[in-house]
């Protein structure tokens, strides 16, 4: 009997092109520049806030033990508000399983690790909180072991890769628009 490998590692293969995609797509953006960062930040919130709002919806502290601490809606809205943005209203976003909550989460917490990279790259003066405030020392290996536990079987990976591609579409869905390449 061959032993699975765990499921983050499963995730990462099945989301490999699309945050790719999304990687390069956030990259056009000058964040050193107002208008830029501007736009990169709207993008963020239109997918962030609906992702970070369905998990909270379907009670994701009952899978990620401290998820209230990990969340960063406030953080966005305050960043987005300090450059007198109004933050979008969360858009629907489902999530039908704890499978799939556990999938979105993947990713929103993923872009937390590229976003200490990207806030050396925000101009100066600029608010930078959603994307500098870091997790404690060992919140993402927990995570992961959080994720590789709630996700034991095969169909489970499953149904969490198809959410995590469905965030990075709705990111790369965001980023577009902001970007006029619709």
């Amino acid at each position: 009997m061959s032993k699975r490998a765990p499921a983050h590692e499963a995730l990462r293969a099945a989301t490999r092109a699309n945050h790719d995609r999304v990687d390069a797509l956030f990259g056009c953006f000058d964040i050193a520049r107002l208008e830029d960062y501007r736009r990169f930040l709207r993008a963020h919130a239109t997918a962030f806030l609906a992702v970070e709002t369905a998990l909270d919806a379907i009670g994701l502290e009952r899978l990620v033990n401290d998820w209230p601490e990990r969340r960063r809606n406030a953080l966005i809205r305050a960043d987005l508000e300090s450059l007198g943005e109004i933050p979008p209203e969360p858009a629907a976003f489902p999530i039908a399983s704890d499978a799939a909550a556990i999938g979105a989460a993947y990713v929103l917490e993923g872009s937390r690790l590229g976003g200490a990279l990207l806030a050396r790259r925000v101009g100066d003066g600029l608010p930078k909180e959603y994307l500098a405030t870091p997790l404690p020392a060992g919140a993402w290996r927990k995570f992961l072991e959080e994720l590789d536990s709630a996700l034991d079987e095969p169909a489970m990976v499953a149904d969490a890769a198809e959410a995590a591609r469905a965030v990075f579409d709705r990111f790369e869905a965001a980023g577009r628009e902001e970007k006029g390449d619709q």
